[in-house]
């Protein structure tokens, strides 16, 4: 018995929603759709709360380093990015050496206040 025009029509149909399908679920959907970036911005300051020059300010993507006033701003932070890290790079010459730090941030996605990021001296 010969297929009729509607099934073989209908069966190509299916088939490229077969292929559509398989190539969403392969491919999935642009990657920034789902992992929009944000930024976050701070002090650092030692524990007087003297503002520190100097400091690196590291995420997964993306790194700055605090001005004279201890201030930062970091973009192009990812929604699965747990946390930021500070390192001392210069030593002495911000006026001490200080511990790494790593600062966990709020599970929300969007722009982040930290405040306030207190870095020990190591002695």
């Amino acid at each position: 018995m010969k297929p009729s025009i509607l099934g073989r029509v209908l069966t190509r149909l299916f088939a490229l929603f077969g292929i559509t399908l398989t190539c969403v679920a392969c491919y999935g959907t642009p990657y920034d759709e789902f992992h929009p970036d944000f930024g976050a911005s701070g002090r650092v300051v030692d524990e007087e709360g003297n503002p520190i020059q100097g400091i690196a300010v590291e995420s997964e993507h993306e790194w700055t380093s605090t001005d004279s006033d201890g201030h930062f701003y970091i973009s192009g932070i990812r929604a699965y990015t747990d946390a930021i890290h500070f390192h001392d790079v210069d030593g002495e010459a911000n006026g001490g050496e200080f511990a790494y730090l790593r600062k966990v941030l709020p599970p929300e996605s969007g722009e982040i206040d930290l405040g306030d990021v207190e870095m020990e001296r190591v002695e």
